[in-house]
């Protein structure tokens, strides 16, 4: 897959004048930032007979061939970048996908671009969209930033292209799109909290039900963490379980796979909190955003490791604080001219 290069920045606009034998050198002159689209027929007066260096320009990038196609939670972009203006076009790709009202779902940057002045070049982008975003998307927003992909308002260097969710022109009356609004913890209520282990394949599941409580559309990423007591104010560990986006009002069941560092950490854990905010695990845990408190199941615990047939415990090249306890097998005499007894060697106990 080819990564796009990203989006061309607004530059100053110099003025190189050369100065022949003999001219009197006037004092520099500072020429003006220029507005995108904007050439300027003269930035700087030069002498009689002085050579005239053309100003190098810089104008919005603009998109073309644009085609969307999403399939499971994969999303692939192609398109078209022409700059058609002589300063090199820098920055990042970036996709907002808005719902029927014009709201923001999510905001996505695709990769990054570079497109040098007077050429075209095409992208071909690939992204992590959440089924649940792209079902209830009903057109995007494509242009290219210089800044961040996540701002309120898009910081734009090329044309803001409003299109349908396969990439073609959006008809006349369609929502307008609107800027980014920023959720807040409060906008959330968490209820039905379920823990599930599959002990045969070794995962951890969790499942709640997400309501938002505000006026407008909220999207968030619920974040668990978990303490080995209650009270506790530093967690053993902390995890993304879920992103959602829900118009006001509207609630969702979220299920997700629980990914500790340590599997061997759920043995310790007694106390678990989900937050629910804007940033998922890089949010406050503050008054404003305590979390959602819950117990450990009883049944829920750290892995049991495989004995094989031997009655040796098998080694998990996926947890390195599994205890090995290799019986010693019975050794022959050693014959080494001293009479020395057997040499055995057990391991050492690596467990906590």
């Amino acid at each position: 897959m080819r990564r796009g290069r990203v989006v061309g920045v607004l530059l100053l606009l110099g003025c190189a004048v050369g100065w022949g034998t003999g001219c009197k050198k006037e004092e520099a002159v500072v020429p003006a930032a220029l507005d995108a689209g904007v050439v300027s027929s003269a930035v700087a007066v030069p002498d009689a007979g002085a050579p005239v260096v053309a100003a190098k320009v810089s104008r919005p990038l603009r998109f073309s061939d644009v085609k969307l196609a999403h399939d499971g939670d994969r999303l692939l972009a192609t398109y078209t970048l022409t700059n058609p203006g002589t300063v090199q076009g820098r920055g990042d790709a970036c996709l907002w996908l808005h719902d029927d009202k014009g709201a923001v779902i999510e905001a996505l940057r695709l990769s990054a671009i570079t497109v040098k002045g007077g050429t075209s070049d095409t992208f071909e982008d690939r992204a992590l969209v959440t089924p649940s975003f792209w079902k209830q998307t009903r057109s995007v927003r494509l242009f290219t930033t210089n800044k961040y992909c996540q701002q309120r308002t898009p910081d734009a260097s090329s044309e803001l292209l409003h299109a349908l969710p396969t990439g073609r022109p959006v008809p006349e009356g369609f929502a307008r799109p609107r800027d980014m609004e920023t959720s807040q913890p409060a906008d959330f209520e968490v209820s039905d909290v379920r823990l599930r282990q599959d002990r045969a394949a070794g995962d951890y599941f969790i499942t709640y039900t997400v309501k938002n409580l505000s006026g407008r559309r909220a999207s968030g990423t619920a974040c668990l963490r978990a303490y080995a007591e209650d009270g506790c104010s530093c967690h053993l560990e902390e995890t993304t379980v879920g992103d959602f986006s829900l118009p006001a009002g509207a609630s969702e069941t979220v299920t997700d796979t629980i990914l500790f560092d340590k599997d061997s950490h759920w043995d310790t854990v007694q106390a678990l909190r989900l937050f629910l905010g804007p940033s998922g695990c890089a949010d406050e845990v503050d008054a404003v955003n305590p979390g959602f408190k819950f117990d450990k199941p009883e049944d829920l615990r750290g892995p049991v490791e495989a004995v094989d047939a031997d009655g040796e415990v098998e080694l998990d090249p996926d947890n390195n604080d599994a205890v090995v306890d290799v019986p010693d097998e019975p050794q022959d005499p050693v014959d080494d001219h001293g009479g020395d007894e057997p040499y055995s060697d057990s391991p050492e106990d690596t467990g906590h």
